[in-house]
């Protein structure tokens, strides 16, 4: 199955990658980080990382590009 994020990757546009923490989870910051990386690396389209992976008040983002 291909993943949404390579579709619009391989078609040139660019994608931005959430993870939103609610309540207790903000507590484990650490897991969603990790969490968000090895979803990077799942990616098989080739990407380069337009904006670096950033810490909002509800989780982390991170956008990507072709």
């Amino acid at each position: 199955m291909v993943l949404m994020q390579e579709k619009f990757l391989k078609k040139g546009h660019k994608a931005k990658v959430e993870i939103v923490l609610r309540g207790r989870e903000k507590a484990h910051q650490d897991l969603a980080r990790k969490n968000l990386e090895d979803f990077l690396k799942s990616i098989s389209a080739p990407y380069k990382i337009e904006q670096p992976m950033k810490r909002f008040p509800a989780g982390f983002n991170i956008i990507i590009t072709p």
